[in-house]
């Protein structure tokens, strides 16, 4: 089974990790690594913030398959701690390793793990704000590329609680898209004409000047005098326009 990577996506992500980690080296915090060279610190918080995005981006996404309606802050909370956690693992891992030479935090354990927790919950927090605002953080292992990768690759532009639904259906609302989930719904700024041709190899079809429609997504289908009523999982009715009648009998939606 292949996975589906959105590499423009991920590519953004790098680049964000290593300035934090520059800055991280370039700063110090908390007196880490003291008289190391630049370049190895600047690898020494490169390795953590890699791992703990890693760690936070595994968390994130159990979160959500154990809650897919969990709030925000609860998600913020658990990655937090967890990838607090696995961070501690690895610098003990990497002090072990390096004979004592790599040292980030030369205190005890619980001091240690409240200084990275500090820093995991400004990381977790930044990753949420950058998916929201601009689609360069979240983890993506969720895509796998089938017979509908193309949906899948449109979830990801939802925000990450999303991207382990199913896609049922596109709507256009004025200048935006709203995304129909197992999960619920979201609006995209969008028009409908791009999301189709994004979705063109997806499991579905047009059926209206306003809706895409997934055929997994339609649990029933009536007739009204001489329009076709497609009834969708979420009970959601979308009327099939005229013109796209023949296409929605042709997919076996409708009789």
């Amino acid at each position: 089974m292949r996975i589906a990577i959105d590499w423009k996506k991920r590519g953004r992500e790098a680049l964000i990790l290593v300035g934090i980690s520059l800055f991280l080296a370039f700063v110090r915090p908390y007196g880490g690594s003291g008289n190391a060279p630049f370049l190895l610190n600047f690898t020494v918080w490169l390795t953590l913030i890699v791992s703990g995005t890693l760690v936070g981006e595994v968390t994130v996404w159990a979160f959500y398959k154990w809650r897919p309606q969990g709030p925000v802050w609860l998600m913020i909370a658990i990655a937090s701690l967890v990838t607090a956690a696995g961070v501690t693992l690895v610098i003990y891992a990497m002090k072990f390793l390096s004979g004592g030479y790599i040292v980030v935090g030369n205190v005890p354990a619980h001091i240690l793990y409240f200084y990275v927790l500090v820093i995991a919950v400004a990381m977790t927090l930044l990753g949420y704000t950058l998916g929201r605002a601009f689609d360069v953080a979240g983890p993506d292992f969720a895509q796998q590329a089938s017979d509908n990768g193309a949906a899948r690759a449109f979830l990801e532009r939802l925000p990450v609680k999303y991207r382990t639904a199913e896609l049922w259906a596109v709507s256009s609302e004025d200048h935006y898209c709203r995304v129909h989930t197992s999960l619920g719904s979201d609006l995209i700024l969008m028009r409908l004409s791009d999301a189709d041709r994004e979705l063109a190899s997806a499991d579905g079809l047009r059926v209206h000047r306003s809706w895409w429609v997934s055929r997994a997504a339609v649990r029933d289908a009536r007739r009204e005098g001489g329009r076709i009523i497609l009834i969708l999982k979420s009970d959601i009715e979308v009327s099939v326009s005229r013109s796209h009648q023949e296409a929605v009998r042709a997919a076996g939606l409708a009789p």
